[in-house]
């Protein structure tokens, strides 16, 4: 746990609707996180996980409901561009680009959509390269980097922008087992230094260990919420139960 919230809501989802075609992905989701709480989202596949973290950075618009951010509406903003630098998004399959050497990707956000300078660019993406423990590995491209160390230049990009939150679609889904590690271990410091993040895993250790909370949806809906030592130790529902116990089985329940 971070220690670092605050009671003051960066991120409110209220009523959040969002359907493709005869297909409701969404259903009426109401929820919000705190500056500087770790929020993990659990659930099978196809239950509008990775749908609700695209409707927060509106990559996907919402048929209904409000999102905010701080005390902006993003479902009404002008300028999206202007509110998608405050929000980081670490995608599954890294995003990077592959002409492009780590330090370029993550330099590009700075100079292109913040128009810094490049050698101020530079400087701050190495920073944020070190913080993810890669500065050795500025110059080399994607195609010279592990799963693990492709994430972590995503994490660093995130970064750079300084946003207010970062959302992670499955940051470890992609890796090999033994890459994961280096992956979460990033993601806690980044709880512990009070960084405000919404996160989608099936990690059991790091929603056991590093969340405030954990919200398990289910066929587009909340069906529980609350701190993760309820939800392993005494959960309301019996399928937060079954699913927590599926999970712990093939994920292992990081309590050690």
């Amino acid at each position: 746990m971070s220690g670092k919230t605050t009671n003051k809501p960066l991120l409110r989802i209220e009523n959040l609707k969002k359907s493709f075609g005869d297909n409701e992905v969404l259903k009426d989701i109401t929820f919000s996180v705190n500056e500087g709480e770790t929020k993990v989202i659990i659930g099978p596949s196809g239950t509008g996980k990775s749908t609700l973290l695209a409707c927060i950075n509106m990559l996907v618009t919402p048929d209904s409901g409000k999102i905010w951010l701080k005390d902006v509406e993003i479902t009404g903003a002008k300028d999206l561009n202007k509110i998608r630098q405050r929000i980081g998004f670490v995608f599954q399959d890294f995003g990077l680009f592959n002409h492009l050497t780590a330090l370029q990707n993550v330099m590009i956000g700075l100079t292109k959509v913040k128009k810094i300078p490049k050698d101020k660019a530079r400087e701050r993406a190495l920073e944020e390269l070190q913080r993810v423990g890669l500065e050795k590995s500025a110059n080399f491209y994607p195609a010279q980097l592990s799963g693990g160390q492709k994430q972590r230049v995503g994490i660093a990009r995130a970064l750079a922008m300084d946003p207010d939150i970062i959302l992670f679609d499955e940051p470890t889904s992609a890796l090999d087992p033994e890459l994961i590690g280096e992956v979460l271990a990033v993601m806690k410091d980044l709880a512990s230094s009070g960084m405000t993040m919404l996160v989608v895993t099936h990690e059991m250790g790091f929603a056991r260990t590093v969340s405030d909370e954990i919200i398990f949806m289910e066929n587009g809906v909340i069906v529980e919420q609350g701190p993760p030592e309820e939800l392993f130790s005494n959960p309301k529902h019996e399928r937060t139960r079954q699913f927590l116990f599926k999970l712990t089985e093939l994920y292992g329940d990081g309590g050690g």
